[in-house]
This record gives C-alpha cells, sequence and structure tokens, in this order.
C-alpha cells in the first residue's frame, strides 16, 4: 500500500503507509458526507475542511468526485519515509489521508512549499493535494499497480496549485519559469524530482489551459506506464 508523501524540502516519495494509535477525537465536515477528521490532540479540523472543500470544488470541474468516505488523520509527529520528513501521505488500501498538524509542521526548521516559507495557505494546498489523490483513486480505470505515480502527481500538483489564491499562484508560476506541458513531452517522475515546482507549474498550466480537458483525464486515469505522453 502506497502513498505519496510532502517533504520540508519539497521532495516526492513514495511511502509505506502505518498507522498512529487511537484517536482522540472524531468530526466530519459538514459539506461532504465523505471527509472524516480524526485528530489525535484534539486540534480544531476547520482549516482541514476548508481546504479540502476547496480541492473538490476544483476537481468537480473535471468531473471527478469522491465516491467513498475517506479519514484524514492529524498528527503531531513528523511522517518518516527512509529518511524523508513528510507533511501527509495518503493510502488508497484504507482510503486514510495521514496528514501532519499545522503547528506541527512550523515547528520545523524553516519549513517551505515550492521554494516559498510554508504558512497556511501552503497548508490547504497540501491538504487539497492529498485529497487529489484519493479523488483520482476513486475515479481510475481500475488500475491496481501503477508502474509511476507521474499521472497521479500531475493532477494533484495542478489542484495543489489551483486552490491557491491567484496573487500566490502567479508568483509560484513566475519563480519557476516554465510553462505547459507540451505535445510529445513526458510526464515522469524522474522531472518531478528534479524540479518539483516546475512539475507543478506545468501541470497547472497544462490542465487549466485545456479548451476539453475530459479527454486529457481519461488517458490520466487509463495510464499504466512508467510515463505519460503528452498527447
Amino acid at each position: 500500500m502506497f502513498g505519496i508523501i510532502f517533504t520540508f524540502s519539497m521532495v516526492i516519495a513514495l511511502s509505506f503507509f502505518q498507522g498512529s494509535g487511537d484517536a482522540s477525537a472524531k468530526t466530519s465536515c459538514q459539506n461532504h458526507q465523505f471527509l472524516n477528521i480524526v485528530s489525535l490532540s484534539g486540534d480544531h479540523p476547520a482549516d482541514v475542511c476548508e481546504a479540502s472543500q476547496k480541492a473538490i470544488e476544483f476537481l468537480a470541474r473535471y468531473d471527478l468526485h469522491l465516491k467513498r468516505p475517506v479519514t484524514i488523520e492529524l498528527v503531531e509527529t513528523s511522517i518518516n519515509n527512509r529518511g524523508y520528513i513528510a507533511f501527509g501521505s495518503y493510502d488508497r488500501s484504507q482510503d486514510k489521508i495521514r496528514l501532519m498538524s499545522y503547528e506541527a509542521i512550523m515547528a520545523g526548521t524553516a519549513p517551505q512549499m515550492y521554494d516559498q516559507p510554508f504558512d497556511m495557505e501552503h497548508y490547504h494546498g497540501a491538504i487539497a493535494h492529498e485529497i487529489a489523490h484519493a479523488v483520482f483513486q476513486h475515479n481510475t480505470a481500475g488500475i491496481e499497480d501503477q508502474l509511476t505515480n507521474a499521472t497521479q502527481e500531475y493532477l494533484a500538483h495542478a489542484t495543489q496549485l489551483g486552490v491557491l489564491s491567484p496573487q500566490r499562484r502567479r508568483q509560484i508560476i513566475e519563480a519557476s519559469e516554465v510553462g505547459p506541458w507540451e505535445s510529445g513531452d513526458s510526464v515522469s517522475e524522474i522531472y518531478m524530482s528534479l524540479n518539483p515546482s516546475g512539475f507543478a507549474v506545468k501541470s497547472y498550466l497544462h490542465l487549466s489551459k485545456l479548451d476539453n480537458p475530459q479527454p486529457f483525464i481519461a488517458i490520466l486515469l487509463r495510464n499504466n506506464w512508467f510515463y505519460l505522453s503528452v498527447p
């Protein structure tokens, strides 16, 4: 069982999900029946619900929806994956997102996202990223063992940028100095690992500029190769 994680230096990697003990508080997001928040320290989940709803609304534009309950577990300790300190991870086998609380992330040493200092807006983006992974899995064409997570990351990063404010998004796009994916380009985890901010920008710009995105969304959901060649 695999999940995608964020790290403080914005390195993306695969992680094995592990549970974290008994929950101390549970609640559901009022705006969505499928989102259940588990807080191990009693933190208020309003920000998680708000950010999740932003992601759900963004993905609904592409006819992508949650189809079953997802649990979001807030933890106060770092999520370690073979030496990487992670902000969050999604476990598709349990439909569970494990997410560091905002306070826990900010207690780290100069956390960053997309080469910017981490803040509450980026926390919303990180939550949206993980929600996008869940939505992708709920809509994928029955692929059990994907050879690559590049297509998931395309959608997750596009969603993450999509929920940011126009000003913040513009700052990230301008700083990246890249354009959208072009026909013949390879969307790959290799590019993502070398330039995660550029990968995010290229994915957002490509998706947002499609006149008819649904055929490409269908390609994303069916892809099971080591990379995706942009048509």
